[in-house]
C-alpha cells in the first residue's frame, strides 16, 4: 500500500475484499470487445496478408432494440435473483457515486480482478485491484478508483437482514452504497472501527 501514498499522506485502515454477491452485473453498454495482447499482434504481423484478413475479427453488428431488451431483461432477472438470495448489493443507478465505483472496477481492465483492497487515507479514499500474473505468488495490487475523503462517508458493517459474514457497505456522500465482503471475514468490523466516521 505504500508505494500508492502520496508524500506525506497517512494511511488509515485498509482491508482486502471482493464484491459482494447481489451487486449488479457489468451491463452490456460497459463490455469492451476484446484487445490484442502485444505478442499476439506481433505473431500477426508475421503472417501472410490473406491470413492476417482472414484473422481480422468482423466489425460487431448493433444488437437490435429486441436483443438489448431480452438481454436487459435477462439481467433484471439474473440480479434479482441474487438479491433474493443475498440482499442488495448497490444502492444508486449508475450515475452515483457508488455506480461511478462499480464502473471504474468494470472498465479498469479487459477482466476484473477478483480481490480488491479498499484503503482510507487521511485525504482520500482508496480502491486498488490484485493485478497479479499467474505465475506471481504475491499480490499486486494497482490503482482503480478514488475519491476525496469527504466523499466516503464511512463503513457500515453487518446489515440488518444480511446474514453474510464479512460483509460491508462503503457508504458515499450522495447516499449511494457498494456492498463489499472482507477476504477475511473476521476484518470487516476493525477496518469499519479503524475508519470511524
Amino acid at each position: 500500500m505504500q508505494p500508492h501514498l502520496r508524500p506525506g499522506e497517512r494511511l488509515i485502515a485498509v482491508c482486502e475484499c471482493h464484491l459482494a454477491p447481489g451487486v449488479p452485473e457489468r451491463p452490456a453498454w460497459l463490455r469492451q470487445p476484446p484487445q490484442e495482447g502485444e505478442l499476439e499482434r506481433r505473431l500477426k504481423g508475421l503472417l501472410p496478408a490473406a491470413v492476417q484478413r482472414f484473422l481480422r475479427p468482423s466489425e460487431p453488428k448493433a444488437p437490435t432494440g429486441l436483443e438489448r431488451a431480452m438481454e436487459g431483461a435477462e439481467l433484471a432477472v439474473d440480479n434479482a435473483l441474487t438479491r433474493t438470495a443475498h440482499g442488495k448489493g448497490m444502492h444508486g443507478g449508475w450515475e452515483s457515486q457508488a455506480g461511478q465505483f462499480l464502473v471504474s472496477y468494470y472498465t479498469a481492465a479487459r477482466l476484473s480482478a477478483p480481490t480488491l483492497a479498499v484503503a482510507f487515507t487521511d485525504h482520500r479514499v482508496l480502491a486498488l485491484a490484485d493485478r497479479a500474473k499467474l505465475w506471481q505468488s504475491a499480490r499486486a495490487f494497482e490503482p482503480q478508483w478514488e475519491a476525496p475523503r469527504a466523499a466516503v462517508l464511512g463503513v457500515r458493517v453487518q446489515p440488518k437482514g444480511v446474514l453474510q459474514r464479512g460483509r460491508f457497505e462503503l457508504a458515499f456522500a450522495d447516499g449511494s452504497w457498494i456492498a463489499l465482503v472482507a477476504s477475511v471475514p473476521t476484518h470487516a468490523a476493525p477496518f469499519a472501527e479503524q475508519v470511524g466516521r
